[in-house]
C-alpha cells in the first residue's frame, strides 16, 4: 500500500487498459504537467510522478508489501497491471516543490514505521526531529485519508493535506486524521531538495517499446490459459462422453445381451462430446429402432428409462 494524500484531482477512476498509457503521459510531459499518477489493482500499487513535464520517479508497492520496485521496474509493472485491465488510474496535480518532497519520501529510510498513534507519544517525536535536526517526514494515515509533515534539519517546512496541491505553512497535527480511529505513523529519514539528483526517466529511454511488450507478452500469456483452458475442457467432455457410453452398455448388456450392446455403439456414434439433450434425443430414438430387432418394447423401455435417470443431476 502507498499511502499518499490526494492532490487536486485532474482525471479520477480512469481504466488504464483503454489508453495508451505512453501516450497519455506524453501529453502530459508535453503540457509541462506537474503531480502524480496514481495506480490501484488487486495486485498492488504504483506511482508516477511528474515535475512541469519530467517524469522523475516512480514506484510500486506490491498488495503484501514485500516488493517494492523503482524507476522502468516499476513502470513495467504499473503497464503489466494497467493492460490486466484491473487497476484504476486517478491522477492529481501538486506544485513542484512539494512533487520534489514527494520524490524525496519515497526514497526515505523508515526510522518509525505503522506505529499505533493512540500508543505513541507524538510531541516526544516532533521533539526528537527537532532535537536531531532531522530533515524527514511524517505520515500520518486512517482510512483512506493521509497527511504529510515535512521538516528540513529539524524546523517544520509544512504539510500536505488531501484536496491541495501546495505544501502549507502551518505544520499542525491536532486537527488532521491523527484523530480519527486506527490512525498510524510513519516517519522517514529523507534527502533536503538540495541534495536530490534528477532524472527524467522519459527523456531517458522511449517508454513505448516497454508498453508493447509488456502488452505482447500478457497477450501471448492470455492466448495460452484459453488455449489451455479450452482443451482442458474438451478432455473433460470426452471423458464424461466415454463415461457415459460404458454406462449405457453396461445397461444395456443387462437388459437385452450382447446384441444391445453393439446397438448401443452404434447409436452413440453421432453423440458430440457435449451430450447435448438433442443428440442424446435421437441416440434414444435410434437405439429404440434398433433393439426392436430382439427385444420386447417392456425391455426396451425399462433399459431406456434406466439410461435417461444417468442423466438427469441426481441419476
Amino acid at each position: 500500500m502507498i499511502f499518499l494524500p490526494r492532490g487536486v484531482p485532474v482525471r479520477q477512476k480512469v481504466n488504464p487498459a483503454r489508453i495508451n498509457l505512453p501516450e497519455a503521459m506524453g501529453k502530459l510531459r508535453a503540457s509541462t504537467f506537474t503531480g502524480y499518477l496514481r495506480f490501484d489493482a488487486p495486485q498492488g500499487a504504483g506511482v508516477i510522478l511528474f515535475q512541469t513535464g519530467q517524469l522523475i520517479s516512480s514506484v510500486f508497492v506490491d498488495k503484501d508489501e514485500t516488493e517494492r520496485l523503482i524507476a522502468y521496474d516499476a513502470i513495467a509493472k504499473i503497464f503489466e497491471v494497467s493492460i490486466l485491465g484491473n487497476a484504476v488510474l486517478n491522477i492529481f496535480r501538486l506544485s513542484p516543490d512539494l512533487v520534489l518532497g514527494i520524490h524525496a519520501l519515497f526514497h526515505g529510510r523508515y526510522l518509525q514505521k505503522a506505529q499505533d498513534l493512540s500508543r505513541l507519544d507524538v510531541r516526544m517525536q516532533l521533539d526528537l526531529i527537532k532535537s536531531e535536526g532531522l530533515t524527514a517526514c511524517l505520515r500520518i494515515y486512517a482510512e483512506d485519508q493521509t497527511v504529510l509533515i515535512f521538516y528540513d534539519q529539524g524546523y517544520a517546512l509544512g504539510f500536505f493535506h488531501e484536496g491541495e496541491m501546495e505544501l502549507e505553512p502551518m505544520a499542525d497535527i491536532s486537527n488532521s486524521v491523527a484523530r480519527l480511529p486506527g490512525a498510524k505513523l510513519d516517519i522517514l529519514e529523507i534527502r533536503s531538495a538540495d541534495e536530490i539528483v534528477l532524472a527524467d526517466l522519459m527523456g531517458s529511454a522511449d517508454l513505448g517499446p516497454i508498453w508493447q511488450r509488456t502488452r505482447k507478452l500478457l497477450l501471448a500469456e492470455r492466448s495460452k490459459l484459453e488455449e489451455t483452458a479450452v482443451r482442458s475442457q474438451e478432455q473433460n467432455q470426452e471423458r464424461k462422453r466415454q463415461h457415459t457410453l460404458a454406462v449405457f452398455k453396461t445397461i444395456a448388456g443387462n437388459h437385452i445381451g450382447k446384441f444391445g450392446v453393439t446397438q448401443v455403439e452404434k447409436a452413440f456414434a453421432a453423440v458430440g462430446s457435449d451430450l447435448n439433450t438433442e443428440d442424446l434425443e435421437k441416440y434414444y430414438v435410434d437405439l429404440q429402432r434398433l433393439a426392436r430387432l430382439v427385444a420386447g418394447q417392456s425391455k426396451i423401455s425399462t433399459m431406456i428409462a434406466e439410461m435417461k435417470k444417468q442423466m438427469t443431476p441426481h441419476g
